[in-house]
């Protein structure tokens, strides 16, 4: 593991170098503003709510937005692929990938994936009449130029452990990468003490000497699966069984344990898993088995859910994004 780590570093660290000194190519959109949510770690840094709000910030500001994701795991046959004009959903999440659906769910813009990051921001231009586009995890996709790359920072884990992976969490070296970044965002604030979201707020303003925002994951609303809301106070007291395929599913847990259930068990699925039949009936005899009130899972994964799916207790945990301190894309205001 440690020597592949390091192959692995060696090869991020020469991409990284080829490009900052314009060897390999970086293509720049004209007439559009391109802000880069990312981050440095794999998963949990809760990119997906970040960009919703971001979305909801631009707007509010009158900006015509577009939001553009790589849409990782997506089965789709054409690129880009056009998930949603703002009004109608035209993919499913197995051609598009989990989060980009998500997106088109909960946003009212244009919602278009690509591997090719440029020809799908070109695309958005070509058809829709926007100025700014979101370019959700593209902090790594250094082909595309950006006014603005805002990486995120798990106040759980702010350091990806110290290793790139497979040994560690980081995608590239973490020194070398924040150097990149215009500001951050220490995000799930809300799940360590005061003292230590201090220290590490004070280590990047004064090791980068650049804008740090601080935001929380805290619970929006319970649903059950026709969207119907529930009273989070339902849980209290209760016996849970939560399941979900997240990078970090201890933080879900942590937030579904601020509800106060009873008792509580968990069962872990891979990072963007698609639910079978057969992991239905896992959920569904672990539930039974330790007499379970009610069943939690994901947003995320409730997209990845099968169709028809019957299981009363079932609800979904929605979360939102909110800013403790916000002093982001101040750029775009100066």
């Amino acid at each position: 593991m440690r020597i592949l780590s390091y192959i692995y570093f060696l090869v991020t660290l020469m991409r990284n170098f080829l490009y900052d000194k314009k060897i390999l190519p970086i293509r720049r959109l004209s007439n559009v503003k391109i802000i880069c949510i990312g981050n440095i770690s794999v998963g949990g840094t809760g990119k997906t709510p970040a960009v919703h709000f971001f979305v909801k910030k631009l707007l509010a500001e009158g900006k015509k937005v577009a939001v553009i994701s790589r849409g990782y795991k997506g089965k789709r046959k054409r690129e880009p692929l056009l998930v949603s004009d703002g009004m109608i959903i035209f993919a499913t999440s197995q051609e598009s990938g989990d989060e980009p659906y998500i997106h088109a769910l909960n946003l009212k813009v244009p919602v278009i994936v690509g591997a090719n990051r440029y020809k799908a921001c070109s695309f958005a231009k070509k058809h829709f009449d926007i100025d700014t586009i979101v370019l959700d995890d593209g902090f790594q996709h250094r082909k595309l130029y950006r006014d603005i790359d805002v990486v995120l920072i798990d106040a759980t884990n702010p350091f990806g452990g110290g290793y790139l992976l497979p040994l560690g969490l980081l995608r590239e070296d973490f020194k070398n990468a924040v150097k990149r970044a215009s500001e951050f965002i220490i995000t799930k604030a809300d799940l360590i003490n005061e003292r230590e979201l201090k220290r590490i707020k004070n280590y990047f303003k004064k090791k980068f000497k650049k804008e740090v925002s601080i935001a929380k994951h805290g619970v929006s609303k319970l649903c059950d699966l026709k969207g119907n809301m529930k009273p989070l106070f339902w849980v209290k007291g209760k016996r849970v069984l939560i399941f979900s395929g997240l990078a970090n599913p201890l933080n879900f847990e942590k937030t579904v344990i601020s509800l106060a259930p009873s008792y509580i068990e968990r069962i872990d699925f891979k990072d963007h898993h698609n639910f079978k039949a057969k992991d239905i009936s896992l959920i569904k005899k672990k539930a039974e088995k330790m007499e379970a009130d009610y069943v939690i899972t994901t947003e995320k994964d409730l997209v990845k859910l099968p169709e028809n799916l019957n299981m009363n207790n079932l609800y979904v945990l929605k979360i939102e994004f909110s800013m403790l301190e916000d002093n982001t894309l101040k750029e775009m205001k100066g």
